[in-house]
């Protein structure tokens, strides 16, 4: 059953005039928004009572979504076609899916986060109306080859970067990269989209080359690849959101990258595990860097007819106090849901209501400059989360919610359900969530990631470390639910 939101959107009046009609308007659209990760769509439902979510599995955190959300859950009803879904286009494509939409009394909006080609025609055939970004908008940014040619075209601070052929980086000698990069470099496929950190190889001596090489040789689907410098310092990140108006950006985030508590005896490569909003040791400068690029990018994608909430990704170097834009995602990032969880509790409208606004059309007069400068408040809080390999099934009956640890004691404890900041009283109490899967049930190993902590508080130390406290957190979950899989295979 469906209760009220912790939060009002009254509190936004001041920044959003008319915000009674706005909302008004959104309602009306009949929102469902679809995706396979239910709890990163949750944001609107925290200011939208006619906003529903669309879910495959009954999740843990699904049951606690309801207590705020409209959730319809694919697999109460159909369990083995749920099984099959992994992606939108699979799901969108389903006659299950495809019954659901008609069976509703008043016909949905789709909202949809990343949408291919062929689902646009299967909407379209099917007469159902959709916000999101046709890949066509964003084609330009996409490849991180393209990008970085895009950055450079901009005027903008571009990472030294070198672009080869396949077929002429692999017949590259080790020492010769490492003489001309002056050390450490980074290797990435340049026109070939993955997702997160995945074909990013980090070569620090020629043993890490030669792997690089070999999984690079048997990949056939790509063409060129870009190499740069490995940059000493931190990764970082910043939202974006694409108005009629110009564009909004957020403050600049920490990213937390291969930690080793997350990676739990797994290789490193550039994973990306979380962010860390209290993290902000940056100079003024730095931060008016990186949202200058946010801007630059930002106004390219318009013109190409993109419409609200990007990330770009940068690279902090320490060294020389500089930041260079590293890559676009054209889509909600792994950063968002952590960032307006935050703004609702500093009462501001989080990032995902201009969203909607922009693909619905809506007018408003709003200060432009006074929200952008709202948008860049920080409230110390962080999440991050561990690795799935090694782990198949879900081995632990753990809830999805909030949960209590007292160092002293060393004691952790259940508190009971929970679903935002709002939920937690102190700094000893976090959030466990994001896809808790159910006891028993199989665990995706081609997946980066398995559920996230979220905590009121900073926890990072840099982008490759967190502090002891969150670090013992995350290790003795990994370390319980490893130890229940290998018990259950005695």
């Amino acid at each position: 059953m469906q209760s009220r939101s912790p939060y009002s959107y009254s509190q936004w009046k001041p920044l959003i005039p008319g915000i009674d009609q706005i909302i008004a308007e959104m309602e009306q659209a009949n929102i469902l928004s679809v995706g396979i990760t239910p709890y990163t769509r949750i944001t609107p439902s925290f200011f939208l009572k006619n906003y529903a979510i669309y879910a495959i599995k009954r999740s843990s955190d699904v049951d606690v979504m309801e207590s705020v959300a409209h959730m319809n859950v694919l697999e109460d009803f159909h369990p083995d076609i749920a099984t099959r879904v992994h992606g939108t286009g699979y799901l969108i494509g389903n006659f299950a899916f495809q019954s659901f939409l008609r069976s509703r009394r008043a016909p949905p909006t789709l909202l949809i986060n990343t949408i291919a080609d062929k689902s646009i025609q299967d909407l379209d055939r099917l007469k159902v109306r959709w916000l999101g970004n046709a890949p066509k908008t964003f084609e330009s940014v996409m490849y991180k080859g393209a990008f970085r040619d895009l950055i450079e075209s901009l005027g903008l601070p571009a990472l030294p970067t070198t672009r080869y052929v396949r077929e002429d980086f692999l017949k590259s000698d080790f020492k010769t990269l490492w003489a001309r990069l002056e050390g450490p470099f980074v290797v990435q496929r340049a026109d070939k989209e993955v997702g997160g950190n995945e074909g990013t190889f980090f070569i620090h001596d020629e043993t890490e080359f030669g792997r690089c090489l070999s999984a690079l040789g048997t990949d056939e689907t790509f063409r060129a690849l870009v190499v740069s410098p490995f940059i000493e310092g931190d990764s970082t990140s910043m939202l974006g959101c694409v108005m009629e108006q110009g564009t909004l950006s957020g403050p600049l985030q920490l990213q937390l990258i291969d930690v080793p508590e997350s990676l739990h005896g797994i290789k490193p490569s550039g994973i990306f595990f979380g962010n860390d909003i209290g993290f902000d040791p940056w100079d003024e400068s730095i931060k008016a860097d990186a949202q200058k690029v946010v801007e630059g990018v930002g106004a390219h994608l318009r013109s190409c007819g993109y419409k609200g909430v990007f990330g770009i990704d940068f690279l902090y170097d320490k060294k020389r106090n500089k930041i260079y834009p590293n890559e676009c995602n054209p889509r909600f990032t792994g950063s968002l849901l952590l960032y307006s969880l935050m703004l609702l509790e500093a009462g501001v409208p989080p990032l995902e209501f201009f969203h909607i606004m922009a693909h619905l059309g809506i007018k408003s007069e709003f200060d432009f400059n006074a929200v952008n400068k709202a948008l860049k408040t920080r409230i110390s809080c962080a999440h991050i989360a561990f690795s799935p390999k090694g782990i198949p099934n879900m081995g632990l009956p753990l809830l999805a919610g909030v949960y209590s640890y007292d160092a002293a004691a060393n004691e952790l404890s259940y508190k009971g359900p929970g679903i935002s900041l709002a939920d937690l009283k102190d700094e000893n109490e976090f959030l466990l969530i994001d896809t808790v899967p159910r006891m028993g049930e199989a665990i995706e190993q081609s997946v980066p990631r398995l559920f996230k902590f979220i905590f009121r508080r900073s926890i990072a130390e840099s982008s490759y470390r967190i502090d002891p406290r969150a670090g013992f957190l995350v290790d003795r979950f990994a370390r319980a639910l490893l130890a229940a899989v290998s018990s259950s295979t005695k």
